[in-house]
């Protein structure tokens, strides 16, 4: 038995031009709208509950400072005054914690 390959794509070839032959002889009512230059009027947005989640966030992230400076202030002082001593293992955990949450963003 020999399949013969062309066989099979003209059939497909033939299904495509049925189907576009068929999409064409009824405009929809887009196409009515635009063609009469009416508005379409079933067109509507409607905003997902995700971006009322976003634009509050949004809201708060302004709120909150770039720069902790309370936090900032407290450490200057204590660099200054000499009593700021982290050991090794502080600064070692510090160091990776700020790759791992650079790593996330």
């Amino acid at each position: 038995m020999k399949i013969d390959p062309n066989q099979y794509l003209g059939n497909l070839q033939s299904d495509n031009v049925q189907q576009t032959n068929t999409r064409g002889t009824q405009p929809s009512q887009s196409e009515e709208a635009r063609e009469s230059g009416g508005v379409d009027t079933d067109d509507q947005f409607q905003p997902s509950p995700t971006l009322d989640q976003i634009q509050r966030l949004k809201a708060q992230l302004a709120q909150v400072p770039d720069v902790r400076s309370d936090r900032v202030s407290a450490l200057s002082q204590k660099i200054q005054q000499g009593s700021y001593k982290p050991t090794n293992q502080q600064i070692a955990d510090s160091m990776v914690s700020e790759i791992g949450s650079n790593k996330r963003s």
